[in-house]
């Protein structure tokens, strides 16, 4: 592109409410197509499951916010882990992260199909629904080569709308005479062991408040204070979800809700017409592009992030004359590109799993860096200090690990086998990137961000800082 002239250099514009809606928007995915799902899982007790998968990411919330404030550069867990550990160590676990950002993206354009086919085509080809998700891509892709001011206005109307709807026919849900708590009961439908499996597969709900620390260069908001933002993302999606959920399963007995896809937008046509089934639509809709907007963006950042290293090409690192990243958007259109061509193969569904498992591997990534920089590098300032200190990290780590482990244990074979196929891709990239960098250093060298020459990691592994 003509006009990717700088390496680096973004603007810091955003602030703490468009920074808190970037978070928050992008963990709130299209709940109308999955509803009927979750509450499968064990019954009314999802409401309960989401509220302690949240109690286990406030730790990890609050470990970022520690991290943040020492470093507030784009790219969050992968800056935190290189901080911590080698180079080697920081590719695989960003590749992790990667992972999940870009599936996200093509779970996210999977669900607008399906609303699109619930509300208004249910014929609609598989082609037809291709070339669908690739104009939105698209749409994605060209908003993200503005000035980032735009895409988190767009983000803060998203996130009002989710909002105020959700929370809002939750209310008349919990109004209305069809209301029986009696639906509730047993309130462990499926008992522990579906309880637990609720928790588990929860994660991808609350994936998305670590997308905060991707601007932290371009925050107008002190980093010391960014885990109040975080935090309160966590606390919003246990508040938002929990409602929801509770509200639906008391309008119906179990086995009619479980079987009853588009849930929420179903109950409202039965309770109270056609008006507020649409209004549901909509918010969902709305939903799904802030998660296509977050993720896109803050998967850009952490590219960047990794191309100004030596992790990638230092092509990644440049920025447009929006001064917003150019080439990780274009990468990230090819992956969504890819993803979409797939959409017809049954190995997407269970590409789907390994979200969890990249948030899982993240969690625990950088939990383990906190503990580490605690420990060996007591004398790096922190200008925000996590209550409890190497105790909160520890209590991180235990839920980085727990979600890790549970995402592990109802893998599939299929999943398995995709799993070590992906990280079998990763490590061939691996390969390719250092002989190319012992053969073109130039392309792996001293990238300038904001006036700050920094040495990038042109072994591939080896730390010049």
């Amino acid at each position: 592109m003509a006009n990717e002239e700088s390496s680096g250099g973004l603007n810091r514009s955003i602030g703490p409410l468009r920074l808190f809606v970037l978070g928050t928007a992008s963990i709130v995915g299209p709940w109308l197509v999955m509803t009927n799902w979750w509450i499968s899982l064990t019954g009314s007790s999802i409401a309960l499951a989401f509220s302690v998968l949240g109690l286990l990411c406030i730790p990890i919330g609050l470990v970022f916010g520690e991290l943040t404030a020492m470093f507030p550069e784009a790219g969050g867990p992968f800056v935190y882990i290189k901080k911590a550990f080698s180079g080697e160590v920081t590719y695989w676990f960003s590749w992790a992260l990667m992972l999940s950002y870009t599936v996200v993206l093509a779970f996210q354009l999977r669900a607008l199909m399906e609303i699109i086919g619930y509300m208004w085509w249910p014929d609609m080809t598989l082609l037809t629904t291709m070339i669908i998700s690739v104009i939105i891509a698209l749409a994605v892709f060209l908003l993200n080569t503005r000035d980032v001011s735009i895409g988190t206005g767009i983000q803060v109307g998203i996130f009002a709308t989710l909002a105020i709807v959700g929370f809002g026919y939750a209310f008349l849900f919990f109004a209305s005479p069809q209301f029986d708590t009696a639906n509730w009961q047993p309130f462990f439908q499926e008992g522990p062991d579906g309880f637990l499996t609720a928790v588990a597969l929860m994660v991808t709900m609350f994936f998305g408040f670590e997308v905060i620390p991707q601007f932290a260069e371009e925050a107008n908001y002190p980093a010391n204070k960014q885990w109040k933002l975080m935090v309160g993302a966590i606390l919003f999606v246990m508040a938002f979800d929990g409602a929801i959920t509770l509200a639906e399963s008391g309008m119906l007995p179990f086995e009619t809700a479980i079987a009853t896809p588009m849930l929420g937008a179903e109950i409202a046509n039965m309770a109270y017409g056609p008006w507020l089934k649409y209004i549901i639509v909509f918010a969902n809709l709305a939903a799904i592009c802030g998660c296509l907007v977050g993720f896109w963006m803050g998967g850009s950042r952490l590219l960047l992030a990794m191309g100004r290293s030596g992790a990638l090409p230092s092509a990644f690192a440049k920025v447009n004359k929006n001064n917003v990243p150019s080439t990780a958007n274009v990468f990230i259109l090819g992956v969504v590109l890819m993803f979409i061509l797939l959409s017809g193969s049954s190995w997407l569904a269970s590409l789907f799993t390994l979200m969890a498992v990249g948030v899982g591997m993240t969690y625990t990534g950088v939990s383990l860096a906190f503990i580490k920089l605690r420990v060996k590098n007591k004398e790096i300032p922190r200008p925000w200090k996590v209550p409890g200190g190497l105790a909160t990290g520890v209590l991180a780590l235990f839920g980085g690990l727990v979600i890790a482990y549970f995402t592990f244990a109802y893998f599939t074979p299929d999943v398995w086998l995709l799993f070590i196929l992906y990280f079998a891709l990763v490590g061939g990239v691996r390969v390719a990137l250092a002989v190319d960098a012992r053969k073109h250093p130039e392309k792996y060298g001293k990238v300038s961000v904001a006036g700050v020459e920094t040495i990038a990691m042109t072994g591939m592994g080896k730390k010049k800082e």
